[in-house]
C-alpha cells in the first residue's frame, strides 16, 4: 500500500495517487482464469471468453496478472505505451472493444523481462486493479499465471472476485496440478464457475474424424472435484494457433464457442443484465472530421478562450471570436485521441453563428447525436468538449477573457 509521503511525491509529479481509479470504476462480476499448470491456455481461454462476451454487447476488460509472462497483449496485437490519466492509467482498447491492461503495455521494451519477487508481482496485481480507469465493465477477466503461489493468491483475497473458471488439458498430469488450484479455490472460498477443457481432440480435416492425441481426457474429474460443470471442450485447430500468434486472438471462430457463452453466463452468480449493444466503431461523420480536423487550431487576440484538462487525462482549448454577442469563429486545439478530435470539431461548427446564449444550450447529447453516436468509451469526450465551450462563455461573462479549468 502506498504511504502518505508515495502519495504526495505522485501528486508533485501530475501522477495520480495508487488506488485512485477505483472510486471511479464501477465492475459487476470479476472472473479469474486459472489453472496452475502452466502451457495449458490460460490465456487463450481468457481471450476467447472476453470477445465471445464483448460480440454480445457485454462491457469487458482483461487484467493481465502473469507479471513475469504476460500474454495478453500479443493475443489482441497490442502494443504500448498505455497512457495515464489524472485518476489512472488508460487501458488498451481490442478491435471488438475489450479493455486491456498488462505489464507488458508499461514496460520501454516488450522483451525486458520482469525480474521481481513475490511480494513485488502481488503489489503489481493491487496496482494494475487500483490504477487503472476500467470504468463500467460487465466483466473483468484475471488472466492468472500459472502455480498456486503469490499472484493466485492476492488475486482471490485482495479483488472482489466472484468466481473461478478453471481450465485443463487432457493429460493426467495436466489434470493432477489443476486439482491443486481447485483445492486452493477451495481453501480461501472462491467459487468455481466451471471447467475448460483445453486441446481435447484434433478433428482431421480430411476425414472429420476426432483424434485424442493426449489420450482421454480427465475434464470430467476436475469438474466433479470443483464441484462446478464442464463448460467447454476445445479442439486443438492450427489455424487458431497461426490466428493467435498474429494478435488476432478475436477472428478465432469454434464452434463450441457459443456453448461456452451460454454456460458460463447461465453458471451461479455470473449472469448480469446486458445493457444495450453499443457500437466500437466511428460514424462516417466522425471519421471524416477526424480525418480533416475542421476548425482545428487557435485565434490569434481571441475574445475568449476555454481550457479544460478532463478526468480522463485529456486537454482541449477553445477559442472564439465574437461580432457582439454572436460567435463569428470557433477554432480548438486538443492532446486528446481522434475521439475528442471529432467532438471538438463538430462542437465548434455548431457553435458558430450562434448567439452566446444559444451555445450555452448545447449539450454533450446533442453533440453525440449531430455525430451519429461514439464509441461507448469515448462519450466523455462529448463532455469535455461542452465544458470546454462553456468555460469560454463563462470568460465573456465575467470579463477575463480565459477560464482554465484543471
Amino acid at each position: 500500500m502506498a504511504t502518505m509521503t508515495d502519495d504526495k511525491q505522485k501528486a508533485a509529479k501530475g501522477m495520480p495517487a495508487e488506488g485512485t481509479a477505483v472510486s471511479y470504476n464501477h465492475i459487476q462480476r470479476v472472473v479469474a482464469v486459472m489453472s496452475g499448470k502452466g502451457g495449458v491456455g490460460k490465456s487463450f481461454v481468457t481471450g476467447l471468453l472476453a470477445t465471445a462476451l464483448a460480440r454480445h454487447g457485454y462491457q469487458v476488460g482483461i487484467l493481465d496478472a502473469d507479471i513475469t509472462g504476460p500474454s495478453i497483449p500479443m493475443l489482441f496485437g497490442l502494443h504500448g505505451p498505455v497512457k495515464p490519466g489524472e485518476v489512472g492509467i488508460q487501458p488498451l482498447e481490442s478491435a471488438s472493444g475489450v479493455k486491456i491492461m498488462s505489464m507488458n503495455l508499461l514496460l520501454e521494451n516488450e522483451d525486458q523481462p520482469v525480474i521481481w519477487r513475490g511480494p513485488l508481482i502481488g503489489k503489481a496485481i493491487t496496482q494494475l486493479w487500483g490504477d487503472v480507469m476500467w470504468g463500467d465493465l460487465d466483466y473483468l477477466l484475471v488472466d492468472l499465471p500459472p502455480g498456486t503461489a503469490d499472484a493466485p493468491l492476492t488475486t482471490m483475497q485482495s479483488l472482489p472476485v466472484n468466481g473461478i473458471v478453471m481450465v485443463t488439458t487432457p493429460q493426467g498430469l495436466a489434470s493432477l496440478i489443476v486439482r491443486k488450484a481447485v483445492h486452493m479455490a477451495q481453501a480461501v472460498k472462491t467459487p468455481i464457475v466451471g471447467v475448460v477443457e483445453n486441446m481435447a481432440h484434433f478433428v482431421c480435416p480430411d476425414t472429420g474424424k476426432q483424434h485424442f492425441i493426449f489420450g482421454p481426457g480427465h475434464a470430467e474429474e476436475v469438474a466433479q472435484a470443483s464441484s462446478a460443470p464442464l463448460l467447454a471442450q476445445l479442439p486443438i485447430d492450427p489455424q487458431v494457433a497461426a490466428l493467435c500468434d498474429a494478435g488476432k486472438v478475436e477472428r478465432v471462430h469454434l464452434d463450441e464457442i457459443p456453448a461456452l457463452l451460454d454456460a458460463f453466463l447461465t453458471a451461479p452468480n455470473m449472469y448480469v443484465l446486458r445493457q444495450p449493444a453499443r457500437s466500437h466503431t466511428f460514424s462516417e461523420k466522425a471519421l471524416q472530421l477526424i480525418k480533416h480536423r475542421e476548425n482545428w487550431g487557435t485565434l490569434e487576440n481571441p475574445d475568449a478562450v476555454g481550457m479544460v484538462r478532463g478526468a480522463c487525462g485529456d486537454s482541449m482549448q477553445i477559442d472564439l471570436r465574437l461580432t457582439g454577442n454572436v460567435i463569428r469563429e470557433a477554432r480548438f486545439t486538443t492532446d486528446g485521441c481522434g475521439a475528442t478530435i471529432a467532438c471538438g470539431s463538430m462542437l465548434t461548427k455548431l457553435a458558430q453563428a450562434k448567439t452566446l446564449s444559444e451555445a450555452k444550450q448545447i449539450t454533450a447529447e446533442e453533440l453525440l447525436t449531430e455525430l451519429e453516436g461514439m464509441p461507448a468509451d469515448h462519450e466523455h469526450c462529448a463532455e469535455l468538449a461542452v465544458k470546454t465551450l462553456r468555460d469560454a462563455l463563462i470568460s465573456v461573462e465575467d470579463g477575463s477573457g480565459i477560464v482554465k479549468t484543471p
